[in-house]
Order: structure tokens, then sequence, then C-alpha cells
């Protein structure tokens, strides 16, 4: 059950016994429940923050809804004139959001008969083509400790801040699930990856961890690598740690149209 409290008029003094009420309902009943609100309305966690036609700008430690749509223009019902947003458009910003601890809602306005607009139709089969090769890196996942890297970033967070500016080859992002770590590449890059995110440990330091400074990264020893796959090829891809990054070989041939999702296993730290 889904319930918006942006759509609702409550006093301030009643918002929290109402929510109180309803949750308890809702476990008593053995529903699982959800209340999305905009503005900050509510304190992180106690519902779900909503960014209408938006997202959020870094990784956030809430979990947030973006409620966007297939169409270029904002609509929320059939507009006749409207263009509509691109398969690689509507994965990579599905990918985004997942990286940054977000989820998405998509609408589809469908004409006055009912039927669904084939250009939406191409957008939402297009992304259920990429999920059966890369679900895996979406479904079930976690953000990691950083969002991804790249150069392609958003101004600010919150609602209406949606652009069209395309992904690059060099935008990243990461979720883990497991053993597994997936960094889905946005663009193809070519013969080879290079993730500055992980780089080598600096001479003479024991220390592995994360690094907070200008130029952040994450420390990691080649022994903690099991393997590094790509989701759809699944065959061993070469790989080296260095001071510049983990670069990694590309296969041969692009297991799908959009974006590319290397998998990297790690063992277990016991």
């Amino acid at each position: 059950m889904w319930f918006d409290y942006g759509l609702c008029s409550i006093h301030e003094d009643y918002v929290k016994e109402y929510l109180a009420y309803y949750y308890n309902k809702a476990a008593a009943n053995g529903k699982e429940v959800v209340v999305t609100y905009k503005h900050h309305d509510l304190a992180p966690s106690a519902g779900l923050l909503d960014y209408e036609l938006g997202q959020a700008r870094d990784l956030t430690w809430h979990e947030w809804i973006t409620d966007s749509t297939v169409d270029n223009q904002g609509a929320w019902g059939y507009v006749k004139t409207a263009g509509y947003r691109s398969v690689d458009w509507l994965v990579d910003n599905l990918v985004d959001r997942v990286s940054k601890n977000g989820y998405l809602l998509l609408n589809v306005g469908p004409k006055a008969d009912g039927t669904i607009p084939e250009e939406a139709k191409k957008g939402l089969l297009g992304m259920g083509e990429w999920l059966k090769v890369n679900g895996e890196a979406i479904y079930g996942t976690s953000p990691w400790v950083m969002a991804g890297e790249g150069p392609t970033r958003l101004e600010r967070s919150g609602g209406f801040n949606e652009e069209d500016a395309p992904y690059t080859a060099q935008d990243i992002r990461f979720t883990v699930k497991g053993d597994a770590l997936y960094a889905t590449v946005l663009d193809w890059p070519g013969e080879k990856l290079v993730m500055t995110t992980f780089r080598a440990p600096e001479e003479g330091t024991a220390d592995v961890g994360v690094r907070h400074d200008d130029d952040p990264y994450y420390q990691l020893y080649e022994s903690e690598i099991v393997s590094v796959t790509m989701l759809g090829d699944d065959k061993p891809l070469k790989w080296k740690l260095e001071k510049q990054g983990l670069v990694v070989r590309m296969p041969e041939k692009k297991p799908c149209e959009h974006a590319f999702v290397v998998k990297i296993v790690r063992k277990k730290p016991y």
C-alpha cells in the first residue's frame, strides 16, 4: 500500500500521531506500507523522501524515490506533442538513482482508449531487455561507500532537476550485493576501462580503506579480488590494479546495448 503525504493536508501537530497509527495498524494487519513525502516535511526515514522529476546529487544515508515519466515534458498523462526519453537515458538514470540509495517510480501516460503509446512502449521494453542481462546489479542491491565516479554530475539535489546531458564512458556507478561489487559503466569504454576509484595501496602502508580528500578513492589489494567479469558475458576479464586505478580489459563483444556492468567479486573478510 502506498500513501503520499504530499497529497494531503494534515496539521503538523497530528503528523506524528497519524504516522504512528498508520504504521502500527499496518504491522498489526501484516501489511507492508510506504509513506512518501516532499520538501523534508517529515524526519528522514519516517517515510520515503520523494523528488518529483528529480534525484539526489550524491549518495544519501536515507532512502528516497523519484517519480519521473517516460516522456520529455514531465507530463503525467498522454500529451500528443510530447517526445519520449531514449532507452539509454532511462537506463542510465535508473542506475544513477539506485547507486545513490534511490528508487525509480516511472510514469506512463496512456491514450484515451487505454493503449500505451508506441514510443513509451519502446522505452519500457528496452529497459526490460537491459534488466534481463544486468538486473543482478539492480535488484536486491545496496549502495556502496561511494555512488560512483566520472565527470557528469547534477548541479543540485531535489525535484525538477533532471538533465539531458549524456553520461560518458568515464561515468561509473556502484552497487553491492553479498561479496559482489557492481560497477556499471554508462557508456562503452572501448578496449579497456580504468576505474580511478580503486587503487593499489601506497608503498610502505598497510592501511586499506576510503580516502576522504579532494580526490576520494578506495584502496584495494590484488589478493582481495577473486574475479572480474561482465554481466551478460561472464568470461573472466583481464585486470590489473595500478596506482591510477583498476584497469580492466573489456570483452570483444558488447553484451547489451546500453550501460555495461563489471562484476568484481571480493574475498570474504573472514
